[in-house]
């Protein structure tokens, strides 16, 4: 049990640091696009044509790779050559279903931007479908992507997926620099599918002998039935979500000039926090949930979820509050150079500081989630996700009026957060007893730990000894998050001293 454990932490601390680097390179990667291109007319087209696509590749593609790796792990404990067989006629099925819907899309374009971003102005609608007619054609390969990934992650091969976006970020960050200058955006929109393409062949090779895009086993097989069955509620639920994200892009579009750009490059920033944590936990503790439950160890399954949702507690009540004290800086360093003015920074800090208020929110979500798609209900998940965007609709279009573009960053928080709480509740109604009693006392930890760190960086923002930025904020991550550190392990905090285990057993294997 002890050397499971461990195996268990070992995958977990490669795949901090493998999404790490990948978060860096997408960090140069927004840094070359703000330098090169700014926040202009042009920019919000590609980022609505962009976030479109984002929108209906996710809902559907994470939907099948979510409800894939259960029916796959209980196939392959049977018989791993029929896993083989089922992951091909899924993946095949997969591709020409991609093929249709992108042909669907191409052809829709121009209505779909005229019905979802009505204030938009013919020529800036115009725009944005050129942008989205040649990013569609990644949504193939984008879609079986997926697919490998969770496969990969089945047979617990979690550094794959990092790999491949690793390639994606170089990939565009290649292409905008060699061909920005002279064909403008439309070079970052032809790189979109490129990259999808390259990390397709990538993860296609290491995951062959699990399976391939191949008609050798035929098309026809009952349980893509029931994967279709599983599937039609995570999409749906999804597909709310992502219509959040509409929603907001369409307020957004009617406000001043780069307030769409500004808030996707606060996007950017906050998912580098939000995946740094939610990567690795749903990552790693999704396979363990899925083989515990199916193998009937609920106990083993819950004490799993609750050691996860105490990860994302310990990681991300720093994380949050030190971003919300050092936005400014953040955006200036990572974006204000070239074309992205102060008045730009100004606003994606703006929107930072109320994307990170749910940060602990998201993590804990998506905990929640995945362990119900583990024990086998995809509904649940989805009628929460209705509440939520039934929520983030009412208090967009309120707070927007009030707050413009705070105000609808921040109600997509705030239906977040009421969400966790909600789900938190109907979870442990409706599946399985949660232990609330076990984050007291981690909680009261990493909470004092945290207001100490934060008052000890605050006195060295405050002290203007240094004028360099990076320096400044390079010292000040080091005091927020090494104070903390030094702090929950004076204090026992059980997470930290899982860490302090883990790199002591690492440096004795050493010697």
């Amino acid at each position: 049990m002890k050397e499971k454990k461990n195996t268990f932490l070992d995958a977990a601390v490669i795949l901090f640091f493998l999404t790490f680097v990948n978060k860096l390179l997408g960090f140069v990667k927004s840094m070359t696009i703000a330098s090169i291109y700014g926040a202009t007319i042009q920019t919000d087209a590609y980022y609505v044509a962009e976030g479109l696509m984002q929108n209906v590749l996710i809902s559907i593609s994470e939907a099948l790779a979510v409800s894939f790796l259960p029916i796959y792990i209980s196939i392959r404990e049977k018989d791993k050559e029929d896993s083989k067989g089922f992951t091909s006629r899924t993946m095949t099925d997969v591709f020409i279903l991609a093929i249709f819907v992108s042909v669907v899309l191409y052809i829709s374009a121009p209505i779909l931007f005229r019905v979802l971003f009505p204030a938009y102005t013919l020529e800036k609608s115009q725009l944005a479908v050129s942008y989205f007619r040649i990013m569609v054609w990644g949504m193939c390969f984008y879609m079986s992507n997926q697919l490998l990934q969770s496969l990969l992650n089945a047979e617990k091969n979690y550094g794959f997926s990092s790999l491949a976006a690793m390639m994606n970020n170089v990939i565009l960050t290649a292409i905008v620099l060699l061909f920005g200058h002279k064909f403008g955006l439309t070079a970052m929109a032809v790189a979109v599918p490129v990259s999808y393409v390259v990390q397709y062949i990538f993860l296609q090779i290491r995951s062959k002998k699990y399976g391939c895009v191949t008609l050798k086993y035929g098309l026809r097989d009952s349980r893509i039935t029931r994967l279709c069955i599983q599937t039609l509620p995570i999409f749906w639920g999804n597909a709310f979500s992502e219509l959040n994200q509409l929603v907001d892009k369409s307020l957004l579009s009617g406000m001043e000039e780069g307030t769409v750009t500004a808030v996707s490059y606060a996007g950017v920033l906050y998912q580098f926090a939000s995946n740094m944590i939610g990567i690795p936990m749903t990552t790693i503790i999704y396979t363990e949930l899925a083989e515990s439950f199916a193998a009937g160890k609920i106990k083993e399954g819950m004490e799993k979820m609750e050691k996860g949702i105490h990860i994302s507690l310990f990681f991300c009540i720093p994380i949050t509050i030190f971003i919300i004290m050092t936005a400014d800086l953040i955006v200036s360093i990572a974006f204000g150079r070239g074309a992205f003015g102060e008045y730009a920074v100004a606003l994606t800090a703006q929107g930072l500081r109320c994307y990170v208020l749910y940060l602990t929110a998201f993590c804990v979500n998506t905990l929640l989630f995945r362990a119900c798609y583990s024990l086998g209900d995809t509904a649940m998940p989805m009628k929460i996700g209705m509440g939520t965007v039934g929520l983030n609709i009412v208090l967009s279009i309120t707070l927007s009026k009030y707050l413009g573009l705070s105000g609808v960053v921040l109600a997509t928080a705030i239906s977040n957060i009421a969400t966790c709480f909600f789900a938190l509740y109907i979870f442990n109604r409706k599946k399985q007893a949660i232990n609330f009693c076990y984050f007291i006392v981690p909680i009261i930890k990493i909470g004092l730990a945290t207001m100490i760190a934060t008052g000890i960086c605050e006195v060295w923002l405050q002290s203007k000894l240094v004028s360099n930025k990076i320096l400044v904020f390079s010292i000040a991550v080091i005091l927020e998050f090494g104070s903390f550190i030094i702090l929950t392990i004076i204090g026992k905090e059980e997470i930290a001293m899982e860490g302090v285990r883990l790199v002591r057993d690492r440096w004795r294997k050493r010697d």
